[in-house]
């Protein structure tokens, strides 16, 4: 450890904090540069510094204060693994099989957990020490914890999709677990490029036993890395080969499951909690006062989180080939022996495709055939109707006579009454007025 005896504690605090967080090279390349050449000079590695970060990082056993698995607190910490992010070092529950010879890290995973039932009573309750006092370097500008739920075969992008704890709060995260998966058609017939997704097997990860895309965006990230600065991340397996100027084509696994939390939180300690044996087997556990100053000790520090699934079901969505250039064919060929299944089947392929129906059809036919003729026919017909008008209106039978007339009729009638006039101009008033000639008058009173 005489190699470290000369570091002050501000530049090993610089050191871990670009590890932890490497946009903070971002504009700042002279400042890092300086501290390789530093660590060149006294012979400390790269290595040696991630020993340095995995030393002075909290153990799983000083974060976690109580573990409950199904109701059980027995064999809860077992389950946990001290393993690298892309923030740190992180407490990682259920986690897959994790294995870097390089740094030292091998981790067997047990047998997947699962639950048989929903609730925060069959999931995951942890009371959980942030401890602010020992604070040092820490990747947010915040006193707490952060926290993503995902499956194991995905890489824990922590920075970008996890959300925050903080202490003197009872978190309960609800889990609504949604699957998707493709049939066994649809991985053979079509296309990567056409279903947008992959398919077990169609893509290999050297570092990940199975695909997901977060694996495959930092493995993508890693050899660009690779290239530009002939190095890595510590937080991925390996040391990466170049592999030339490559895109980074990470499609969405075919079969996939996503997990959306519902957050809900409320203050903790409530009333009462200093009697519960929970508080008092915790005191005890860190030996705590059981007083005032343990309570406060507990708001300003501790939290605890409840991680369950909210239903007993979950959400899966198939996509699969319903109708295919196969069956189109197929079904041509058998239903043209049968008329009327023939226009059944069109009139549904229309419906689908064009969104009309056979009625729609008709509705053209008449549209732009039918009422085009009859347009046509009418025009035709119009001067022959213009030329034969009547010399003189037709006689009105006994019936008529006795009827109320239209106001057609009145008109017709008055225009007749005005051509039996001498040439006379006169103005027609309202009945009854005496203004008009006898003969006139009574021709309009009798209507």
């Amino acid at each position: 450890m005489y190699r470290y005896a000369d570091i002050s504690y501000e530049k090993m605090q610089l050191t871990l904090r670009y590890m932890t967080k490497l946009d903070r090279a971002i504009n700042n390349e002279r400042e890092l540069k300086e501290l390789n050449e530093f660590y060149k000079s006294r012979n400390i590695s790269a290595l040696d510094l991630f020993k340095i970060l995995e030393m002075t990082a909290p153990s799983c056993s000083d974060i976690v204060m109580d573990c409950n698995w199904l109701g059980l607190t027995e064999p809860c910490m077992e389950y946990f693994s001290f393993l690298p992010t892309d923030d740190g070092m992180c407490c990682t529950f259920n986690s897959d099989k994790y294995f870097d010879s390089m740094l030292g890290i091998e981790y067997n995973a047990n047998e997947p957990l699962r639950v048989n039932g929903n609730g925060y009573r069959m999931g995951l309750n942890l009371v959980i020490d942030a401890n602010v006092e020992d604070y040092s370097v820490t990747t947010g500008k915040f006193d707490g914890f952060k926290v993503l739920v995902h499956g194991p075969e995905e890489f824990p992008d922590i920075s970008d999709r996890a959300f925050v704890l903080g202490p003197g709060t009872e978190t309960f995260v609800a889990i609504k677990g949604t699957t998707t998966f493709n049939t066994e058609d649809v991985a053979r017939e079509v296309t990567p490029i056409k279903r947008q997704c992959l398919v077990e097997g169609e893509k290999k990860l050297k570092y990940y036993r199975q695909y997901s895309r977060s694996a495959c965006f930092v493995d993508c990230k890693t050899r660009k890395m690779q290239e530009d600065c002939n190095c890595r991340p510590y937080f991925f397996r390996e040391k990466v080969r170049s592999r030339g100027h490559e895109i980074c084509e990470c499609l969405p696994p075919c079969t996939d499951t996503r997990y959306d939390p519902e957050i809900s939180y409320a203050s903790f300690p409530g009333r009462g909690f200093n009697l519960t044996r929970t508080f008092k087997r915790l005191v005890e556990k860190r030996n705590l006062s059981t007083g005032t100053d343990g309570t406060e000790y507990f708001k300003s520090n501790v939290a605890i989180l409840h991680v369950y699934y909210k239903e007993k079901t979950g959400m899966r969505y198939r996509t699969d080939i319903r109708f295919g250039i196969e069956d189109f064919i197929c079904n041509l060929i058998f239903l043209f022996s049968n008329q009327f299944q023939v226009a059944t089947a069109m009139g549904g392929l229309l419906g689908l495709g064009l969104g009309m129906s056979f009625i729609s059809v008709i509705e053209l036919f008449y549209f732009f055939c039918v009422r085009r003729f009859f347009l046509r026919h009418r025009a035709a017909a119009a001067p022959d109707q213009a030329k034969q008008s009547p010399s003189t209106p037709p006689a009105e039978s006994d019936e008529a006579k006795n009827v109320w007339p239209s106001s057609t009729t009145l008109t017709s009638s008055i225009k007749t009454v005005e051509s039996s006039l001498d040439g006379h101009k006169n103005n027609l008033v309202r009945r009854g007025s005496l203004n008009l000639p006898a003969d006139l008058q009574a021709t309009l009173f009798k209507y």
